[in-house]
């Protein structure tokens, strides 16, 4: 839930105390205080949000005897302080704190302590169950003291330092970080009129955030303006003195895309869109297994519904990556292996298609792998998948053996959308299931996807939430044969469902496979057939791939186009459109790559997402 949020800073109490009222006025709660000093004068800084919350008292620059009172008073009304400040002042320590009518476990909350007495606590308060939610360090008459707050409950690993020079701090700062600790408070203070610092990390779910330190009045603002911009909020802010003034330490989480990532897809979008006359696109995209957007853009129809990321849309030749999932998950199960026969006796489909003798003998040597890599050895010139709409697989089976092979088998690649119908029914074959059938057991629901279809080929069989496709060509999208595309390029997805399925086959330790390491490395091996023109075919088993890692595969016929990308450092997306610009194919077919590459590099700080 994306809430507003507002910050101040270098407030006098008078200043903080007239904010705090008209804040709360505004539905704003405190989430974290700070009090400071600079050249004698009390200055606080406070964040605050606008979001339901529990009832909550703030006090800010109280005597120590007031800040000690509230340990008796606010405690029995069902409250426990989660933020304290302390600071120096000519007239004696003050404090400041945010308490909350929370349950909670118990609390062990502390002020004036030593160094010596807070090592104490780090060294055995986690023997009783403790750990740190708070800290802050200060100077008493001229020491170092620090407030505390423990809770006992369990809790990630966590780690805290204290004493460190800007130096030091930045260099467990960074060493933290490399670790996977995120920084949870991080408090300046003076020790022999020497700036030192204190701070808490822990593990925890995975955030995307930023520390800043050692920075006055006007730099703070500077930093805040920018990370604002790059759709930060600040979650903890510390004020402190150095050479006579206060400076800042804070930090800053990135929960959602800022107004300038959404700007980035949005332009990408519409320069895709613009280029090749699209009314509609959705796009989803993850980064390390968490959903970053999906987004819906133009028209789902001719009635100018918009589109959301649920509405279905054919996908073309993305169904092959699902039919290579279904392959290798029946080839896990032991219902047939890579290297068996798939035509003539005692192979995987016998002698039921076609009328054997075959006259080409080498169609007796086709494999599974074979077909997965388009290296059966018929040309695409032969492919028989987008003619004679009325003739069943099997007709077009039988035809095809009928016909001489234009390669040795395993010799040249040459992309076969008819190798996948085979592949198809050799699904229904081991498994006594439909095609459609064994698919949704195998891989859509253990992915959790329930909403994917084989397409209808008619606007009338048009599926509820489907979009409607635009003709851009000589052939109508209700023209052709898509429900018998199947197994190559017949279902309909939208692309939230498509990463679902993804992300268990990605190879990435982000959630479990759905199959093996080596089997996930033999789906994505290239073929070592060369095309025809001798050049690399760059293709593995359902995938397109290349040296870097990414896998992908492009799908296209009149009235739509898609896309779906693996990137070896962890990024994923699937796009979707309901047209093809037939006159500027070729292009389009890149435009849709480079739209993806496009929205990932062009934000420079991804949030932590959220689970899909």
């Amino acid at each position: 839930m994306v809430t507003a949020w507002q910050a101040r800073h270098n407030l006098s109490g008078v200043e903080f105390q007239n904010a705090f009222d008209l804040l709360k006025s505004q539905g704003f709660r405190p989430i974290d205080v700070n009090g400071g000093s600079s050249n004698g004068f009390e200055r606080f800084s406070g964040i605050w949000e606008q979001s339901p919350g529990p009832a909550t008292e703030v006090r800010h620059g109280i005597t120590g005897a007031a800040h000690q009172q509230l340990f008796s008073t606010l405690p029995a009304q069902g409250f426990r302080p989660i933020a304290v400040s302390g600071h120096d002042t000519a007239g004696g320590i003050r404090f400041s704190s945010i308490w909350q009518a929370i349950p909670s476990p118990e609390v062990r909350a502390r002020h004036g302590l030593t160094p010596a007495e807070w090592q104490q606590q780090v060294d055995t308060l986690p023997n009783e169950g403790f750990h740190p939610v708070d800290l802050c360090g200060y100077t008493e008459s001229g020491q170092v003291r620090f407030a505390s707050i423990w809770d006992r409950e369990p809790a990630a690993e966590w780690v805290a330092r204290h004493g460190m020079t800007a130096g030091e701090y930045q260099q467990q700062f960074d060493h933290q970080a490399n670790h996977g600790f995120v920084l949870r408070r991080v408090s300046g203070y003076l020790d022999g009129g020497q700036t030192r610092y204190a701070a808490i990390w822990s593990r925890g779910p995975a955030l995307t955030w930023q520390g800043r330190h050692r920075l006055d009045a006007a730099q703070h603002q500077t930093e805040f303006n920018a990370l604002v911009d790059r759709g930060y909020r600040m979650v903890k802010v510390n004020g402190y003195p150095e050479d006579g003034t206060v400076h800042y330490a804070s930090i800053w989480h990135k929960p959602f895309l800022s107004d300038r990532d959404e700007t980035t897809i949005r332009q990408a979008v519409q320069n895709f869109m613009t280029a090749h006359n699209v009314p509609g696109v959705s796009i989803a995209m993850t980064r390390n297994g968490a959903l970053m957007f999906a987004r819906g853009f133009g028209n789902a129809d001719t009635a100018g519904t918009a589109v959301t990321p649920s509405h279905l849309f054919r996908i073309a030749s993305v169904s092959k990556p699902i039919t290579s999932m279904a392959v290798f998950r029946a080839i896990e199960a032991g219902m047939f292996a890579l290297n068996d026969l798939v035509f003539g006796q005692g192979s995987i489909l016998g002698t039921q298609f076609g009328t054997p003798p075959y006259p080409d003998a080498r169609i007796a040597q086709i494999t599974v792998q074979h077909l997965l890599e388009h290296t059966s050895g018929w040309s695409g010139a032969q492919d028989p998948m987008f003619g004679q709409p009325t003739a069943t697989h099997a007709d077009l089976i039988g035809q095809m053996l009928a016909l001489n092979l234009a390669n040795n088998p395993g010799a040249i690649f040459e992309y076969s959308n008819f190798g996948y119908c085979v592949l198809g029914r050799i699904l229904e074959q081991v498994s006594g299931l439909t095609y459609p059938d064994f698919v949704r057991q195998h891989v859509l629901a253990p992915c959790g996807v329930s909403d994917m279809h084989i397409a209808g080929d008619t606007l009338a069989q048009r599926r509820p939430n489907e979009v409607t496709y635009t003709q851009q060509g000589a052939v109508s999208p209700y023209a052709i044969p898509v429900a018998r595309m199947d197994a190559h390029g017949g279902w309909i997805a939208n692309p939230t469902d498509l990463l679902r399925i993804l992300l268990r086959f990605d190879g990435f330790a982000s959630r479990p496979d759905l199959l093996q390491p080596g089997t996930i490395s033999t789906m994505v091996t290239a073929t070592t057939a060369p095309r025809s023109d001798g050049t690399a075919a760059n293709y593995a088993k359902g995938w397109a791939v290349n040296g870097a890692g990414s896998w992908w595969h492009i799908g296209d016929f009149t009235g739509t186009i898609s896309e779906i990308v693996r990137t070896a450092d962890g990024f994923c997306w699937a796009i979707l459109a309901n047209t093809r610009d037939d006159a500027q194919l070729d292009p389009m077919r890149t435009a849709i790559d480079n739209l993806g590459w496009t929205i990932k590099n062009g934000i420079t700080d991804w949030p932590a997402g959220e689970a899909i």
